[in-house]
């Protein structure tokens, strides 16, 4: 059944294609970008890419990250893909029996996938694979279960006219006030991080990533190519907020955001939302990803449910309703999925995992090769 296809199995730094071919397609993402794998090539990973070609039409691949456990062996790690030219494709079936080979070969003893495409024929072949879902118990823990995405092949009149009427307001506010725009460089990721990690304060939470360096290597890879941008919101001359995003294939995906605190009056996020919003349409691209929600708050406030002390006391209850204010589709993906190669761990993970994951020393670890 699979004869007219073949996998191809590439390593190194870089390919000069594989980017050109990824950001051409509909599912495409940074995350299997090899920029990105250079990245994260500096936090232990090796990147391993796998090309399916029908006769010589490329047709689907992914990019696997892995990392060398310290007890032999490693772990590899698909981010946002696999990535394909035609949904419920044979070539996918192919990938994925693909990986579990390659996982054999190299001795990679557990493989998580993360897709970012809503797919049944992709979950029921990892399904039919031996993959199941982590339940957030396994890494990779912090991921993208769902999110808001805007089509910019609207008009910026009716993307105003999809938001929630305060948000509209707000903007409305904003755009009459004294607040300015800019684009950012290298330099001002200092003052995106410094604004960040105030709103991570306030949040009770650290910020991610923990170090400015870690966007200084985003920015030196990425940015060149043009899949990285900054957007700086003023008032004087000073940074009042930023948002960061990815500018790769045909979507933008808003990133990281960082605020003073301060002219809340004058709504300056609303602000940097809308300007985003217009710098992405204004550039040719066709969606905007606000990038993640909370796919079970979104599911809650759709149906009409009344707000309850419990959902509010959601980690990110805020930000979604936040975030549902400026409109568009919410998009789930199912899960992070995973496989361990060796069937007696598997076995054992069925019957004994979750007690097993919960330990000290497990957590430990798991925090070691995530």
């Amino acid at each position: 059944m699979h004869d007219s296809y073949k996998t191809i199995i590439e390593t190194g730094d870089s390919d000069p294609h594989w980017d050109d071919f990824l950001s051409g397609l509909e599912c495409s993402h940074y995350e299997q970008s090899t920029c990105w794998a250079k990245v994260k090539q500096h936090q232990g990973w090796e990147a391993i890419r796998l090309k399916v070609l029908k006769g010589s039409d490329w047709i689907a691949g992914a990019q696997m990250l892995c990392k060398r456990l310290p007890f032999g062996g490693s772990v590899g790690y698909i981010p946002s893909g696999p990535f394909y030219k035609i949904p419920n494709d044979q070539s996918l079936d192919v990938l994925v029996d693909s990986i579990n080979k390659l996982a054999r070969k190299r001795r990679i003893q557990y493989v998580a996938i993360t897709p970012y495409v809503e797919s049944d024929y992709l979950d029921k072949i990892l399904e039919q694979n031996g993959y199941g879902p982590t339940q957030e118990l396994l890494p990779p823990i912090a991921t993208t279960r769902a999110t808001l995405i805007l089509d910019l092949s609207k008009e910026l009149d009716a993307l105003l006219m999809d938001m929630r009427y305060e948000t509209r307001r707000e903007i409305k506010l904003a755009l009459k006030s004294e607040l300015t725009v800019r684009e950012g460089d290298k330099k001002d990721l200092d003052t995106l991080f410094r604004l960040m990690s105030i709103v991570a304060e306030k949040r009770g939470e650290r910020p991610v990533p923990s170090s400015v360096d870690f966007f200084n290597m985003i920015w030196d890879y990425l940015h060149p190519k043009g899949y990285v941008q900054l957007l700086i919101v003023e008032s004087e001359g000073k940074p009042i907020s930023t948002g960061l995003i990815f500018t790769f294939g045909n979507t933008v995906r808003f990133w990281k955001i960082g605020w003073s605190g301060e002219l809340g009056k004058k709504h300056p996020t609303q602000f940097l939302y809308w300007e985003l919003i217009k710098w992405s349409k204004n550039n040719g691209f066709r969606y905007f990803d606000i990038v993640q929600v909370d796919a079970f708050v979104t599911d809650h406030l759709s149906s009409g449910l009344p707000v309850t002390n419990e959902l509010r006391s959601r980690r990110i209850y805020g930000p979604t309703f936040y975030k549902l204010g400026f409109g568009g589709k919410v998009a789930k993906f199912s899960g992070p999925w995973f496989r361990f190669q060796n069937p007696v761990i598997r076995y054992l993970y069925r019957h004994f995992g979750p007690p097993l994951m919960r330990m000290q020393y497990t957590n430990k670890l798991i925090s070691r090769i995530s």
